[in-house]
C-alpha cells in the first residue's frame, strides 16, 4: 500500500458544504476544523485528539467545539488529558465562540489551550530524526480574517543526486568515514494537507504532497457566485500540475445528486491524469474514483 493511501485510511470526518466539516486523522491524532456533529460522531475517540487545527470561524467549521470540549470532560475516557486549539489570530468569530465556551464550560478535568496562529508558524508534533510539525500558510477564503491552511509536514533525508546509483557498501564506508551529511540532504516532505474552506490553494504550498485535501464546492466553475469556494477543474488542475499523490474532494455542496458528482469528478479525472489518486467525501462516505463501486475508506457507511 502507497504511504498516500495509508493516509487516506486513517482518515475519518465529514463535509456537506454550508453544514459541518470536520475530519479527524488518527497517526497523528489531528483533528482539522470542528463542525457540528463532530463529538457525537467520534463519541470516545474525541480523547484520541490532541489538537484541534480551526481552518476559520465560520459556523460549520466550529460549531462543533462546544461539544467536544464539554464532552472530554464528562465522557468516559481520560478526562484529564489536555487539548490544544489553533486558530486563525485575528479571527473574531472564534474569539466569540471561545468567550461562549469559557463561560457555559465550568471547570474542566483538563487543560484547554487556545492558541492564536499565523500564517508561517510551525507547531511540533515529534523530535528525533523524523521531526513531525504542522505549518499554518493563509488560504484564499475570507476578505474578513485570515483563513489558514495546515501542513502535516515530517523532516527527513534523501541521499544526495550525485551519489544515485552507488553502491549500497559504498555510501556506507562515506557515512563512516564522513557522517551521513556528506552523501544526504535535508528536506520536509508534506505529508497531509488541509485547506479548510477556499479557492484553490498556491501551488507551491500544495506541492508534491502525499494527501490534498480541498474545497470542491461546485461542479463547475460558471456556478460559482464569488471568489471564495473552489470549483472542482481548478482542484483537479491544480493536483495534477502540483503531482499530489492523493486528492480528496472535500465540501461539495448538497445540490448535487452523488451520482452527478461522480460522474463529474471521473470525467476531469481523466481529463488531468487523476483518475487513479482521487477520492471525494459525500458526508462520511471516502469514495475512491479508481474502484468502480463505493470504497469507504476510514469512515462508516
Amino acid at each position: 500500500m502507497s504511504l498516500a493511501n495509508d493516509i487516506l485510511d486513517n482518515i475519518t470526518g465529514y463535509s456537506k458544504a454550508m453544514y459541518s466539516t470536520w475530519f479527524y486523522y488518527k497517526s497523528a491524532r489531528l483533528l482539522f476544523d470542528a463542525g457540528e456533529g463532530v463529538a457525537s460522531s467520534l463519541e470516545n475517540f474525541i480523547f484520541g485528539a490532541e489538537r484541534i487545527f480551526i481552518s476559520h470561524g465560520h459556523h460549520d467549521h466550529i460549531g462543533g467545539l462546544p461539544g467536544i470540549i464539554r464532552a472530554r470532560s464528562s465522557a468516559r475516557g481520560d478526562k484529564q488529558k489536555p487539548l490544544t486549539i489553533y486558530y486563525p489570530e485575528d479571527d473574531a468569530l472564534v474569539q466569540v465562540l471561545r468567550d461562549y465556551v469559557d463561560k457555559v464550560s465550568g471547570r474542566l478535568e483538563y487543560e484547554l489551550t487556545w492558541s492564536a496562529a499565523k500564517p508561517g508558524d510551525e507547531i511540533e508534533l515529534r523530535g528525533g530524526d523524523r521531526r513531525s510539525f504542522v505549518r499554518a500558510f493563509a488560504t484564499p477564503h475570507s476578505r474578513r480574517a485570515t483563513s489558514i491552511g495546515y501542513k502535516l509536514m515530517e523532516h527527513r533525508r534523501r541521499l544526495k543526486p550525485e551519489y544515485e546509483g552507488t553502491d549500497k557498501d559504498e555510501i556506507a564506508q562515506m557515512v563512516r568515514e564522513h557522517g551521513r551529511e556528506a552523501v544526504t540532504d535535508e528536506y520536509d516532505h508534506s505529508l497531509l494537507v488541509y485547506g479548510g474552506d477556499s479557492m484553490p490553494l498556491p501551488l507551491d504550498e500544495v506541492r508534491g504532497c502525499e494527501v490534498l485535501m480541498h474545497d470542491s464546492t461546485f461542479l463547475a466553475e460558471e456556478e460559482r457566485g464569488n471568489e471564495t469556494h473552489a470549483a472542482m477543474e481548478d482542484v483537479m488542475r491544480l493536483a495534477a500540475e502540483a503531482d499530489v499523490k492523493m486528492l480528496l474532494l472535500i465540501h461539495i455542496s448538497s445540490r448535487y445528486a452523488k451520482g452527478q458528482t461522480v460522474k463529474a469528478a471521473r470525467k476531469l479525472a481523466e481529463k488531468y491524469g487523476m483518475a487513479q489518486r482521487t477520492a471525494l467525501i459525500l458526508y462520511r462516505n471516502i469514495f475512491l474514483l479508481s474502484q468502480r463501486g463505493a470504497n469507504n475508506t476510514g469512515a462508516e457507511k
